[in-house]
């Protein structure tokens, strides 16, 4: 813009538009033209310092939010989170009582998450610092496990979980939304999955082996948390793909990262060691028997299948 006003060389130009843009005041041009190019040149540079100045911690912020809660989750759902293992852990310890306070705070997160992420989308690539973290399967993860909780024993669910899942869905569509992709807004509770019923008879052993209170049947639960999760799936998958999200147990594959065959990484439950049992062998709840014992053993000792 100096260079026609000016009249003077390319180099000339370029020390005028430096020197305006960083308000130096080095060089000038006596010019009128020139002058008012150095002055909305000036007041460009204070702005673009002024924003970067309010806008990076504003981001910085979200990401710290969220990142809070994810980590928190590791020591109930393991690395990476998993809702099986969400609800086992409680039962072992005995604090599914504490799961109404724990999904009104994860309701909080998804609202705060579909705020700054929305109006931020870059903050979607931000890892977490953890590489078997996500905050994409951590949300997943509680959606699940409150599914869960209302399929299975719907009379001992909390009210909370499905405030968690209705805000969770529903800020999951608008993050996927960023992507330009088209999603059922309001899909039917029979419409089909990708998670297999055998994937979820699955995660009913590993549930049952640790004494977790059932009142449905295993059909009758599967119809239900069915028609929770067609909610969410489709949105949750397209993210852990898109960002490429560590493979969690029923959190889909990654078609875009060549990872259709990969195992997902089951967590492991850590060994309960006490002053009477430094290693750990005993374990907190014996698991009942099952009459598909072998392969419940195998999830129940955190092993891939």
């Amino acid at each position: 813009m100096f260079l026609p006003l000016t009249g003077d060389s390319f180099m000339t130009a370029l020390r005028l538009s430096g020197s305006s843009l960083f308000t130096l005041g080095l060089a000038a041009s006596p010019r009128e033209g020139a002058t008012v190019v150095t002055f909305v040149a000036a007041a460009t540079g204070l702005v673009v310092i002024a924003l970067q100045i309010g806008y990076l911690p504003t981001i910085y912020g979200a990401y710290n939010r969220r990142e809070t809660l994810v980590n928190m989750l590791e020591s109930r759902a393991g690395e990476p989170a998993w809702g099986v293992e969400l609800l086992a852990r409680e039962q072992l310890i005995g604090s599914l009582d504490s799961l109404g306070p724990f999904f009104n705070d994860w309701e909080r997160w998804a609202a705060d998450l579909t705020e700054s992420h929305v109006n931020y989308p870059w903050l979607l690539s931000f890892r977490s610092p953890y590489p078997l973290r996500s905050w994409v399967v951590s949300l997943l993860a509680v959606l699940d496990a409150a599914a869960l909780h209302l399929a299975l024993v719907p009379s001992r669910a909390p009210s909370a979980a499905r405030h968690c899942l209705r805000t969770g869905f529903l800020g999951l569509r608008a993050l996927a939304g960023v992507y330009r992709v088209e999603l059922p807004t309001d899909p039917r509770p029979d419409a089909s999955l990708a998670l297999t019923y055998e994937e979820f008879s699955d995660g009913l052993d590993r549930l049952q082996a640790v004494g977790f209170p059932i009142e449905r049947s295993r059909e009758e639960a599967w119809r239900h948390f069915r028609g929770w999760r067609v909610n969410y799936e489709a949105a949750a998958y397209l993210l852990a793909d898109r960002l490429g999200a560590v493979p969690a147990p029923w959190s889909g594959e990654r078609p875009s990262l060549h990872l259709r065959g990969d195992q997902p990484m089951v967590p492991l439950r850590p060994r309960h060691r006490s002053p009477d049992d430094p290693e750990g062998h005993t374990p907190l709840l014996p698991p009942r028997p099952q009459p598909s014992s072998r392969r419940s053993e195998t999830h129940v000792a955190g092993r891939r299948p």
